[in-house]
């Protein structure tokens, strides 16, 4: 009997992105194990968020926990998007005018001038697995530029010669830093 490959897309209504359940946890196992000292997963009250912390010398940051991994339920909504300008269809285009003729670095130097953030492993590919081809990780240098928008960043990923520059927008941390 073959399987069946389906494609699971968000829905509207769910809880976070991970499109798993709408049915939130029952069973606490993640607000118990923040109570531990010993257990990576901690709460962040401001993003409303369970994480698991990533520890060691040379693994700052966290990944976000979207379901309890006993009961399969829903973490809480997060607030992540709340801290975040949102970009829209104007502006959206605006940028892609404004950049759409840059083809290489020098002429994305040449016209916006240094970037905030030149990044020379800024975007991270993770490949799986192909035919007789290991895993791979390729990094790509990432110009990161701040002043293009008031409500986006501007980033220029350069895949190498056979993918070219690409442009893409983050919106804005409007939000209080942590640090």
């Amino acid at each position: 009997m073959g399987t069946r490959k389906t494609q699971v897309t968000a829905r509207p209504g769910k809880p976070t992105h991970a499109p798993v359940t709408t049915r939130p946890c029952k069973c606490r196992f993640l607000e118990r194990a923040c109570d531990e000292p010993n257990v990576p997963i901690k709460f962040d009250v401001r993003m409303n968020e369970y994480h698991i912390e990533h520890v060691g010398e040379d693994r700052g940051g966290h990944s976000i926990v979207y379901h309890c991994p006993f009961c399969g339920g829903a973490a809480p909504p997060s607030r992540r998007q709340t801290f975040f300008a949102t970009i829209t269809s104007a502006e959206t285009q605006r940028l892609s005018e404004l950049t759409s003729d840059v083809k290489t670095v020098a002429e994305i130097l040449a016209r916006f001038g240094e970037p905030d953030d030149d990044m020379h492993a800024g975007t991270a590919i993770h490949e799986p697995a192909k035919g007789n081809q290991s895993p791979r990780v390729a990094s790509y240098r990432t110009l990161w530029y701040r002043g293009l928008s008031a409500t986006a960043d501007v980033l220029f990923t350069d895949y190498g010669p056979d993918r070219g520059i690409r442009m893409s927008l983050s919106g804005k941390y409007r939000g209080e830093t942590t640090e």
